[in-house]
């Protein structure tokens, strides 16, 4: 599992794996219960939507939730992508919860392999 996070960019070795655990929590720092939600990778080039994971919900009560990059997925052109997660809660509310930073765009790089 080789890869590196930012708060605004991935970094992944060509045909690598990367997991993004993520722990949502409230304002105060208490585990969010994210029962019923959904979050995705979306991978952009340009206007042409590469690619999705849908997220692994791990322990809802306690706010834990992966999402899992395999080979398959870091297998294409070494390049920086465009990338965002968002969140759709049980209630229906959509947040992008990646890049943290709204006023910028994530990049999803992949840098080619040995």
């Amino acid at each position: 599992m080789t890869g590196i996070m930012t708060h605004d960019g991935i970094l992944i070795k060509q045909g690598d794996s990367y997991d993004i655990v993520m722990h949502f929590r409230s304002k105060c720092g208490k585990d969010f219960d994210i029962s019923g939600a959904n979050v995705t990778l979306n991978i952009k080039s340009g206007e042409n939507n590469l690619f999705s994971i849908a997220g692994e919900i791990i322990e809802p009560a306690k706010g834990l939730a992966v999402i899992k990059i395999t080979p398959q997925h870091t297998s294409v052109e070494a390049g920086v992508y465009e990338a965002n997660i968002k969140a759709v809660f049980a209630n229906g509310d959509v947040h992008t919860i990646f890049p943290q930073d709204i006023t910028k765009n994530a990049v999803f790089e992949i840098v080619q392999g040995v």
